[in-house]
Parts: structure tokens; sequence; C-alpha cells
């Protein structure tokens, strides 16, 4: 299985109701969406709603039985209705054409970490964040020791987690980090985070100056962010 968190900035012009249309479309379709992602591998999609100074972004996370790469290849050839729409709207709303292939290298998990003891899907937050271009090699080599720590599964177990992915994707304005967490609540958890005095979150949110600009400020909670869509919530209803 893989997992990836991905980043569509809204061009500019479109609203927060622009944004909708393809959840709300998905959601008004639920069997025709559940054979669209049976066929292209997705197990579970979710999507979020940023609103930043820098402009309005849905962030969108999925689980997959393929590669991304495969999975959006899939959406992009179908012949299904529901996925010309969506490779349709993609291509109005954020101006990404889904049937080419993306500029640059492809998006890249460097952080992934799960709480093996937790079996039950739970709540799930995203965001993205520009990161200061160079620091791509030093992200890297910290999230591949951090994850992998019990540092890290204390602090994140503490904060109600049991899921976070990090993913690097390359764009022409440089690059960018999609962040997807899950847990009891993210959304508290990310306030409490913000707010830490514990060793381990004090020297994450250190390190994390060094990747980010300043006014990308992990002391403070990450505003602007809702829940937009939950494949869950919408197969539930089949």
């Amino acid at each position: 299985m893989a997992r990836i968190a991905l980043p569509f900035p809204a061009l500019p012009g479109k609203t927060e109701e622009d944004l909708l249309r393809i959840s709300r479309h998905f959601e008004a379709n639920p069997a025709e969406y559940a054979e669209s992602r049976r066929r292209s591998g997705v197990t579970l999609e979710r999507a979020y709603l940023q609103k930043t100074p820098m402009g309005m972004f849905v962030v969108a996370y999925q689980e997959t039985t393929g590669s991304a790469a495969d999975t959006m290849a899939a959406l992009a050839q179908s012949t299904l209705a529901i996925d010309r729409f969506f490779v349709e709207a993609v291509q109005d709303l954020h101006g990404i054409d889904l049937t080419q292939p993306m500029p640059g290298p492809e998006p890249e998990v460097v952080g992934e970490w799960v709480d093996p003891a937790v079996t039950e899907r739970r709540r799930g937050m995203a965001f993205s964040a520009p990161m200061i271009p160079g620091t791509e090699d030093r992200g890297r080599a910290w999230a591949k020791t951090t994850f992998s720590s019990e540092g890290m599964t204390a602090s994140r177990r503490a904060l109600g987690g049991c899921l976070e992915v990090v993913t690097l994707v390359q764009t022409p304005e440089g690059p960018v980090c999609a962040v997807y967490v899950e847990g009891n609540d993210p959304f508290e958890a990310n306030r409490r985070f913000a707010a830490s005095t514990d060793p381990f979150d004090v020297a994450f949110k250190e390190e994390l100056t060094h990747l980010f600009p300043p006014f990308v400020d992990f002391s403070k909670p990450v505003p602007g962010i809702s829940e937009i869509f939950d494949s869950r919530k919408v197969l539930a209803r089949r």
C-alpha cells in the first residue's frame, strides 16, 4: 500500500465554492465514485481546503494499492464519466493536466510514521507549506532519522496521533511539503503540538525553522484548514 499527500493550488479567481465542486460531485454520485476508485486502486481518499495569505489550496491524501503515478494514470486514462469530470475539473480549478506527466521529479514521501497499535481509522487533517529552496537533502535526512525514532512515537501517541505522512513536491515556485496527520483529533493535536514544551517537540519545531521560511511558524497552530471530503463517509452512504 502507498500513502501520499498532494497540494493543489487554486487558480487565481477561483472561489471556495468553486473548490467544493469535485467533492460535491463525488458525494452526489457514491456508486460511480466507488467504481472509479476501485478501478484505480484508491482505498482511502480525503481532501482539505487550506486558506493561506498566498491563496487557497486543496490538499489531498490518498492510500492506494499501487503507486501514486499509476493511480493518476488510471484516472487520467479512464473512460468513466466521473473520472472525465474529475480530470477536467482539476485542470479548470488548479491548472493541472492529469493526462500529462507532472513536470519535474515525482512527488516523494520523505516521512511516514504509523502507530502499529492502532487498527481503526481516525479523523484526518492535511496542509501544505513551502520549503526553503536547497534544504531538501537536509529535510530528507532529518525525516528519515526522526520519523523512525522512539521519540516520534512517544510524541505522537501523547498527542493522540496514529499516522503522519510528509510528501515533498517540486514545483516551478520551489519545493513544497504536503503533510497528512490522523488521530483522535488532529486539529486539537496541532494546537497542542504548537504549544508543547516536550523536549522532542521543541527540537522538532527547531529543525523546522531551518527547512521552512520564517512566515511558516510551527510554534503556532496551522490555520485555515477544513475537511471537504472523506471517501469513507461517501461510501458508507451507498
